[in-house]
């Protein structure tokens, strides 16, 4: 009889612990699958990317930016950004892009936009300006953009995968032009003194030199780069 009664104990206690046990399990199971669901439809943020869908439903927000001032110049520039807000797939996303820059002139308080329209994407935006032989940055000489102008690979969207433009701007964002159209990436520059600007890009697999005048933003001496050896 005793033992009868010390089994039965035991079968009961099992019996409680494989229902925690399930209990906790499901509760897992159930956390889980929440977290995914949390995942599947939350919204995603991305930068960099700009929806240009005919069809799509885009709701897009517009922003002013940070301003920024332009070393040993009167001016500040701003960046305007655009916050498209679409559906894709099974989530919603965010994208934040640069989409153009406001400079004022803090003196005289007049204000102008580097492009005309705000159709273009802004990849990057460099003040080029000379160091003094004390560290300290002498004035600006011109600033160097990196904008994607249309969709070239025919996914309905502006981003780093479309081929790249070069332009250049003085410092009060006055005389915009694009120097270089059709590149895939640039892989670097240096001033060569302060009219001159050494511009080393890729286009394709084919690596690039060129030297741009800051003066008038024309370019000279395009060279290719020595292939690499095997």
């Amino acid at each position: 009889m005793e033992n009868s009664q010390f089994f039965k104990q035991v079968w009961r206690i099992n019996g409680v612990i494989i229902m925690v046990a399930g209990l906790l399990a499901i509760g897992v199971l159930m956390f889980a699958a929440y977290q995914i669901f949390k995942e599947t439809i939350r919204e995603r943020g991305v930068s960099g990317i700009v929806n240009i869908e005919a069809s799509g439903e885009v709701k897009e927000k517009w922003q002013l930016g940070y301003l920024s001032s332009i070393q040993g110049t009167s001016f500040v520039m701003i960046p305007l950004s655009s916050d498209q807000q679409y559906s894709q797939s099974y989530y919603d996303k965010s994208a934040l892009s640069i989409r153009n820059y406001l400079f004022i002139n803090k003196q005289e308080n007049q204000q102008h936009w580097l492009l005309s329209s705000n159709d273009h994407l802004i990849m990057k935006a460099d003040v080029l300006s000379d160091s003094a032989s004390s560290g300290q940055r002498s004035a600006a000489l011109a600033i160097l953009f990196t904008v994607i102008a249309s969709d070239t690979n025919g996914d309905d969207r502006l981003t780093a995968k479309d081929v790249k433009n070069v332009a250049l701007s003085q410092p009060s964002g006055q005389a915009y032009r694009e120097v270089l159209q059709g590149i895939d990436r640039v892989v670097g520059y240096s001033l060569t003194g302060k009219e001159s600007l050494l511009l080393v890009y890729q286009r394709g697999d084919v690596g690039y030199t060129m030297t741009i005048n800051l003066t008038d933003f024309s370019t000279s001496n395009e060279a290719v780069l020595p292939k690499i050896q095997n």
